[in-house]
């Protein structure tokens, strides 16, 4: 989850400037080492799925703290020597500090993927490369992770850098900040900066509470929301000499009690915590403890502990411990197949990473580092910065030019004849379905080509365009008045549902153009219409108030429509709140329920179940089989099966038609590949292409003909 161990100097500097102390007074150096030990050790160990250790996550909070307290200590400490920090000293550390061990990370890991993992891995870890060689990796999490088609995917083997990019942007902006600080002429210099680093502690707590509670995903990753945490790190370096007059014993039990929130904190939180919010206050308050007591607290405080050799061993390692253990876990795990390891695997696999830590602690992190010339010549450490994350750009494009090759490509052209070819009957494509089990290499003109699917996932997945506001993000409740089709036909059918309603959007437009007939369209990402709460896409439990709120609203202009038809389809298989998923039972009440709420004497109702894809992800499963696309096929999954018939018991009960669409995807097996189609984006998602190509059966199931009025 976070990076960072990587900020803090070993040698930090006592945060101490003009404003000096009484001879005999010199403060302790607070041991950031051994607390960077603590907090890189919580998150490996997370990571590894050791039970106990269910919130270690918390690691990265006292990462950002330790950074704040340290990059300021540099600062106060140049401001004491020269009268003025220097910002080009200032970059030119953090370019030895982080860039060159980040450089080594991103382009083995890119190579490691495409590599173990194929194609299908090493398209998305390219382009996760280029948004961490260049700090903006939280930012593309962010897009991606509140992108509920992405959140759904296996996670990044660059996905900790996003830690990195936030410290890295507070840095943008803080010695800025400290500078132009320094230089007013009201109240004294610390006062400024007390006030300064508090009113960025409250707005950056307060939107982090606010900002978790409807955007959870994107509240991980902000930049906004953590900024109070390396705030406060650096309040405590403003504030040494106001903390060097606390009682030596005060400040020893500040150290114990700030340790136990840490380790509290890491034991009680869990995955399903609603996180950063205001639960990030333990971890952070207790880093911001043991820091402020270290100034007195030595021999009796838990500096004690956290100066025995191990912690100070892991410390030192800790930036590149925390870089290499997560791109070796998720690599090791994709790989398997498996969505995870085993416990005992993981720490096997730990112990590798700990191995590649050493080695690049020894003979990378330190040398360039130290290196005196580089020490001595500003220009020199930044301009090796800016040619390392150019060197990191142009191997990932190396890489991603010369295995991209064999993915084929496609032009828009051909998705376009698609569109415009007449609709095949059911049989057709029934009997076309049949085939596909005899189908072993990847077809070369296969639509959309793996290299356009892999590199743009939701572009071939038929759903309204964003800048028509009619699919909306997951923090949106209300859409506006979307229509297509024929605007002007006096017949209207109604498009409601999730992702698995906004799919088939592309083939009801045609088909409301060609039958003349307005489509109103009422979808939301991940977002089931049965009314049942769940949680926001990528959380794993808590309340997606958005989510309600939404059909809430649908659910007025449904009945104020005055339709003819009305099309509802949804995902199966969601979590409620508790992280638990819903019964098989619990859906078909819910979908009853929803069904007598909607349904209208003037209005024709139909329920399109979900296809059913084997256990693998698609596209990233043929890129590995273009060989043997059977190796990609297996039987529907029985989840998807007892949830379908759930909604068929449900629409039975309630007089509504039902329409099952698994044999438009699978006859004894369900394969990726039908014709020249690849049929599915990720597990259950049907591609544009196929979509044109059930245009027909579509049609027909909805009681429309299916090739248009008169023929």
């Amino acid at each position: 989850m976070v990076e960072l161990a990587a900020l803090a100097e070993r040698e930090g500097p006592t945060p101490l400037d003009e404003a000096g102390t009484a001879p005999g007074d010199r403060p302790f150096r607070p041991d950031v080492q051994g607390l960077r030990a603590v907090a890189v050790v919580l998150v490996v160990l997370f990571h590894s799925g050791v039970p106990l250790f269910s919130g270690g996550f918390v690691g990265v909070d006292v990462f950002f703290v330790i950074s704040g307290f340290v990059i300021t200590g540099v600062l106060l400490r140049e401001r004491g020597e020269s009268g003025r920090p220097s910002i080009l000293a200032f970059y030119g550390r953090r370019s030895r500090r982080i860039i060159p061990a980040a450089t080594l990370v991103i382009v083995v890991t890119v190579a490691a993927s495409y590599y173990f993992l194929g194609i299908g891995g090493g398209i998305p870890t390219a382009s996760d490369g280029r948004w961490a060689a260049v700090f903006l990796a939280n930012f593309h999490f962010i897009a991606t992770g509140t992108n509920y088609l992405s959140s759904t995917q296996p996670p990044s083997p660059l996905q900790n850098f996003w830690s990195l990019a936030v410290e890295e942007q507070f840095y943008v902006v803080y010695p800025a900040l400290f500078i132009v600080i320094a230089s007013a002429k009201v109240l004294t210099f610390r006062v400024r900066m007390v006030i300064g680093l508090a009113m960025v502690i409250g707005a950056s707590l307060a939107f982090s509470i606010v900002d978790t509670s409807t955007n959870p995903t994107g509240a991980f990753f902000s930049p906004l929301t953590r900024a109070w945490e390396l705030a406060l790190g650096a309040l405590i370096a403003v504030s040494t000499p106001w903390l060097l007059k606390v009682p030596a014993r005060l400040a020893a039990v500040a150290t114990w009690v700030g340790l136990g929130a840490i380790c509290i904190a890491a034991v009680a939180y869990t995955s399903q915590s609603v996180y950063p919010g205001s639960l990030v206050i333990v971890p952070v308050v207790g880093s911001a403890l043991i820091i402020a007591g270290g100034m007195k607290a030595h021999s009796v405080g838990a500096e004690a502990l956290l100066r025995l050799p191990p912690f100070q061993w892991f410390g030192a390692i800790s930036y590149s411990l925390y870089l290499w253990h997560w791109p070796i876990l998720i690599i090791a795990a994709e790989y398997a197949g498996e969505s995870t390891l085993s416990v005992k695997d993981n720490l096997l696999w730990v112990l590798v990473a700990l191995a590649f830590s050493v080695v690049t602690y020894r003979l990378l992190e330190n040398p360039i580092r130290h290196a005196q010339y580089l020490r001595r010549h500003g220009w020199a450490s930044v301009g090796l910065g800016v040619g390392l994350v150019a060197v990191t750009l142009g191997a990932i494009a190396v890489m991603s030019t010369a295995e991209a090759s064999p993915l084929g490509t496609h032009t828009q052209a051909a998705e376009n004849r698609l569109a415009k070819a007449p609709p095949l009957p059911l049989a057709k494509v029934l009997s076309s379905v049949a085939a596909s089990m005899h189908i072993q290499h990847l077809p070369a003109d296969l639509v959309p080509s793996l290299q356009q699917i892999l590199t743009n996932p939701q572009k071939y997945i038929g759903f309204p365009a964003i800048r028509t506001g009619c699919s909306p993000r997951p923090p949106v409740s209300k859409i506006p008045a979307c229509q297509f089709g024929d605007r002007h036909a006096k017949q209207t059918m109604i498009l409601y549902g999730d992702s698995h309603a906004g799919m088939w959007f592309q083939a009801l437009n045609r088909i409301g153009k060609r039958d003349h007939w307005k489509l109103v369209v009422i979808f939301k990402f991940g977002c089931t219409p049965l009314g049942l709460p769940i949680p926001a896409p990528g959380n794993k439990s808590g309340d997606w108030t958005a989510c309600d709120k939404f059909h809430q609203f649908a659910l007025n202009p449904i009945k104020r429509t005055p339709a003819s038809l009305l099309i509802i389809s949804s995902a199966s298989t969601y979590p409620a709140p508790n992280g638990v998923e819903y019964t098989p039972a619990q859906w078909e009440a819910a979908t009853a329920a929803l069904l007598r709420r909607v349904k209208s004497p003037s209005m024709r109702t139909v329920v399109i179940g979900s296809p059913s894809a084997p256990k693998f992800e698609g596209p990233a499963c043929l890129s590995r089989h273009m060989d043997d696309v059977q190796a990609c096929s297996g039987p529907p999954l029985a989840s998807y099966l007892s949830f379908n018939t759930a909604e068929e018991k449900a629409a039975q009960a309630t007089g509504v038609h039902y329409v099952n669409i698994i044999p438009w995807f699978c006859d004894k097996t369900c394969s990726f590949v039908i014709g020249n189609q690849e049929v599915y984006q990720g597990r259950d998602h049907v591609t544009t292409g196929y979509s044109y190509v059930l245009q027909g059966a579509l049609a027909g199931a909805l009681g429309l003909p299916v090739d248009g009025p008169g023929r």
